[in-house]
């Protein structure tokens, strides 16, 4: 009998059919299934490997052994007229045939419903990219959303803070998602308790698509209703009803983040829902706290009547609590920084309550970093956190990594303090991606205009003020800004026009009016007339030693400089002061390096670059200035 003929015989040809068409078809699933269990990278290949090992140790076991009634028998030892081997090969050709159908199916499935969603995904990935680089460029795209604040229709007002909270965590999962475009909470929210149309709202914040909806808690009982609408024309794409515990909530919240992306077509992974999840705030009462602690921040910055120290002292209170509850609450330990980066800043607390603000800035922000799900706002939290240190090793590094990152992030104290090295084409793109994210959040713009004027660019600024003004038509005129983009390009009487139309003058805009009275000529008394007349109550920050160096490097002597800087240098956080001095004053170096010997050395560890280039020329002082 020919070797081939006695292949046949003990089902050697089938068994390896068999195998071959099953190693394949497990082969494939796994390598679906398993990354859906985050299994580890080594895992799918370990199986492919296993199942080429086992190929030729399976067609010994069929040439040696034979499945009889009896159980395997050696193949020498059966008799021809005991064998069953044409049975067992039938048995072998059905088996071989049900798993070439689940093949063939699982073939057709992967090649018509998987590939597509690939390709769909990584299309949507491209396009986060080019979202990335520019995202003015997708202001109408599908896939751009608004979360609206939720509407509290519960009896108890004190639930609105947790109707705050369903809507911020579902902004938070939306943002999340890769090709998906979410407005940030500063601009949404500015919709709170307004009946505006939807569709002025979809054009003032550049998304095609808003989320709304309502809750109504009672008791442990919450229903959570969402409605996502087109904002073109007010259709209605999907809309969803909840009747859950309110332990559920984060369920809740996920789940319509998941509806709203099917909707808009855009696909999901399990990495993007792993990263959905870990945004998220699992005890209630901490996103609770949460918003409670934020509206009294935003009250401190905003409320002429309150005291910012004090006001962010009692926000804090409500952080604490959030953090106390939800200890990876990144959000909170970054909002919590704020008090202690502000009394730094300030000249009323005595330096033993500064050093105190230095060492809990140092470990929020670390806090911060460690428990942020976002590679960008890490890396932010971990730059602004060296900046407020003693040990600048590194630092150019650190800012510059940051800057690189991807995302929509807005920058704290970064632009001001990188502004006075040389940042500012660095700084620029990030800025603007900020501000089309949040487009209605004035801080992320107002920055963007002090990065261009360190970058010596006037036109920028008239540029980003203009479009501000067509975000929100109802926004305040240029004032000072525009004052100094006029003054820088030589246009004093309309620079003087627009000082004179601000309404209250006050120290918080004092140094920007400053340098138009400098371009001008003018003296500094006519400087500080016009912001003594203002009759305006007491700026949010009392930073008069910032103050005192830019006017003495502006109008005063060398050594009234010196001496001011080094007062600033021998504070906690000196360094931090002395880099907005130079950014505020634009005028190069505003002190000598000797003056202030803290500074000169972290300078001297950072790599950043010394000494500043002088972004505006002042002309010589008159004869009359002391």
């Amino acid at each position: 009998m020919n070797l081939f003929a006695e292949l046949r015989r003990r089902n050697v040809l089938r068994m390896a059919g068999l195998y071959l068409v099953g190693a394949w078809l497990i082969t494939q699933v796994a390598s679906t299934v398993l990354p859906m269990f985050g299994a580890p990278d080594w895992l799918p290949r370990t199986i492919v490997i296993l199942l080429a090992i086992g190929f030729l140790p399976a067609l010994a076991l069929a040439w040696l052994f034979e499945l009889t009634p009896q159980g395997l028998r050696r193949d020498a030892d059966v008799p021809a007229g005991e064998s069953v081997a044409p049975q067992t090969g039938r048995r072998l050709d059905r088996a071989i045939i049900v798993v070439l159908v689940f093949a063939l199916g699982y073939f057709a499935f992967d090649k018509f419903v998987l590939a597509p969603r690939h390709e769909q995904a990584g299309s949507a990935q491209a396009k986060q990219a080019a979202v990335t680089a520019n995202p003015s460029t997708t202001k109408t795209s599908d896939a751009s959303i608004a979360v609206l604040p939720f509407v509290n229709m519960s009896a108890d007002a004190e639930n609105g803070f947790f109707s705050d909270g369903v809507s911020e965590e579902i902004l938070n999962s939306l943002a999340r998602i890769d090709a998906l475009r979410v407005v940030g909470r500063t601009s949404s929210f500015q919709f709170k308790g307004k009946s505006e149309d939807l569709r002025d709202i979809g054009e003032k914040l550049g998304v095609a698509n808003v989320l709304e909806g309502s809750v109504r808690r009672e008791g442990e009982r919450a229903r959570i209703t969402a409605q996502l609408i087109r904002a073109s024309d007010g259709i209605h794409l999907w809309s969803q009803t909840y009747d859950r515990t309110v332990k559920d909530t984060l369920a809740v919240q996920l789940d319509i983040a998941e509806q709203v992306a099917g909707a808009l077509n855009v696909l999901l992974d399990d990495r993007q829902r792993t990263r959905m999840r870990a945004a998220g705030v699992e005890n209630v009462d901490a996103f609770i706290a949460y918003q409670k602690g934020w509206k009294l921040y935003i009250q401190a910055h905003g409320d002429p009547s309150i005291d910012l120290l004090d006001g962010l002292r009692h926000a804090n209170a409500e952080f604490d609590q959030a953090i106390a509850l939800e200890p990876n609450f990144s959000f909170a330990h970054y909002a919590k920084a704020d008090l202690y980066e502000h009394t730094l800043i300030d000249d009323r607390p005595n330096q033993a309550e500064r050093l105190v603000a230095q060492r809990a800035a140092l470990q929020t922000l670390e806090r911060a970093a460690a428990t942020s799900p976002d590679a960008q706002q890490r890396e932010l939290a971990l730059a602004e956190r060296q900046m407020l240190s003693d040990d600048w090793r590194g630092l150019a590094n650190r800012i510059a990594n940051a800057l690189t990152q991807p995302g929509c992030s807005a920058p704290n104290w970064m632009p001001v303090f990188a502004s006075a090295f040389g940042f500012g084409d660095r700084l620029e793109p990030v800025l603007k991606r900020a501000a089309e994210c949040d487009p209605l959040n004035g801080i992320n713009w107002n920055t963007r205009t002090q990065v261009a004027r360190a970058d010596v660019q006037p036109q920028r600024m008239l540029s980003i003020l203009a479009d501000f003004r067509k975000r929100d038509p109802g926004v305040q005129a240029g004032g000072v800004t525009e004052a100094v983009a006029l003054a820088m390009l030589g246009r004093m009487d309309a620079a003087k026009r627009e000082l004179a139309s601000v309404p209250e003058p006050n120290d918080s805009i004092y140094l920007s009016a400053l340098m138009v009275f400098r371009l001008a000529g003018d003296s500094l008394a006519q400087a500080r007339a016009w912001v003594e007349a203002g009759a305006a109550p007491p700026p949010k920050i009392r930073a008069h030693a910032i103050t005192k160096l830019v006017e003495a490097a502006l109008y005063g002597t060398r050594d009234e400089a010196n001496r001011a800087a080094a007062a600033l240098d021998a504070r906690p956080a000196g360094g931090l002061l002395l880099a907005n001095a130079v950014t505020y004053c634009d005028c190069g170096a505003p002190f000598d390096l000797d003056a202030t010997p803290n500074f000169k050395a972290r300078l001297a560890q950072s790599g950043l670059p010394w000494p500043p280039a002088v972004a505006i020329k002042f002309p010589p002082l008159p004869k009359s200035q002391p």
